[in-house]
């Protein structure tokens, strides 16, 4: 039940009918005790920024931000965490007293679930990331400010891409290529020295759930080959690389970690990781489509 000493936390972005956030985060809350509650607002163009300034004003611990405001929202906010300006896009943002600061935990939360799976240091790794949106954005910087050895990009356009190596070179460190779209033989010499091959492309995901980025041979026992797709759960890119040996990661880790980062950003209590994983995987045996 909401009373007026509720903390309020709401999810900003359109369409957010399939979305799963609420049901993790609730139940993150609940299983620290907390008043808190977690909720969708569906936003337009020319909504947003009033809902934001309203925000200011109410009994919000802060608020979530997706597609398409992860942008937009950055010109309504106080003030805004180092990494989350060098991406370029916010995810997360904490009400303190009527001052908003935002902030990115996409690409910590993508970072954590490559560490685990990472068999060498992130000083000796080697990353091709597939894709320069959103998602791609938040990971390479991430890993930049973590140290990545190198991180090769390359993007359908190659402005984006460009982009983004600057981005990361001028801001984190100089450990960012760019690899021309219609380089092949510069992509599949990259990836033969890599130790990590990223999929951030959304090529994968209904309607195109038989198609990859890239073609099977790339890929090798010893590359770790990650999805941000997690429905499907086994995208044609990571059934590819498991048929050629390589270990697969999908995007789930990414989503529960991210989501950690949020709730300790939001409450001041520890990551709730365990619990998060525990709900995705409840939700996933129910045979829900959509986290």
């Amino acid at each position: 039940m909401i009373t007026v000493d509720t903390k309020l936390i709401a999810l900003l972005g359109n369409p957010l009918k399939q979305s799963f956030s609420a049901r993790i985060q609730n139940n993150a809350f609940q299983q620290h005790g907390l008043d808190y509650e977690y909720f969708p607002i569906e936003t337009n163009s020319e909504s947003l920024e009033s809902i934001v300034r309203a925000i200011r004003h109410m009994n919000f611990a802060g608020f979530a931000v997706t597609k398409p405001d992860k942008v937009r929202v950055m010109q309504c906010l106080d003030e805004l965490d180092p990494l989350a300006e060098t991406i370029g896009a916010v995810n997360t943002v904490v009400n303190s007293n009527g001052y908003l600061k935002g902030y990115n935990t996409d690409g910590e939360g993508c970072v954590r679930s490559l560490k685990e799976n990472l068999d060498c240091s992130m000083e000796k790794a080697v990353f091709v990331c597939l894709g320069a949106g959103g998602s791609a954005r938040a990971v390479c910087s991430s890993l930049a400010a973590h140290g990545a050895k190198e991180i090769y990009v390359t993007d359908l356009c190659d402005q984006s891409a460009k982009q983004l190596v600057d981005r990361i070179n001028s801001n984190i460190a100089p450990v960012a290529t760019m690899i021309p779209s219609e380089d092949k033989v510069a992509l599949h010499r990259a990836i033969a020295q890599a130790q990590v091959l990223m999929n951030h492309t959304g090529v994968g995901m209904a309607p195109r759930l038989d198609a990859s980025p890239i073609d099977k041979e790339v890929f090798r026992p010893d590359l770790l080959a990650f999805d941000a797709i997690y429905n499907p759960q086994k995208s044609r890119f990571l059934q590819d690389a498991e048929a050629k040996g390589s270990e697969i990661l999908n995007g789930l880790g990414m989503l529960v970690y991210q989501g950690a980062i949020q709730f300790k950003l939001w409450t001041g209590y520890e990551e709730p990781a365990e619990i998060m994983f525990k709900t995705v995987n409840e939700i996933l045996a129910e045979g829900k489509d959509t986290l």
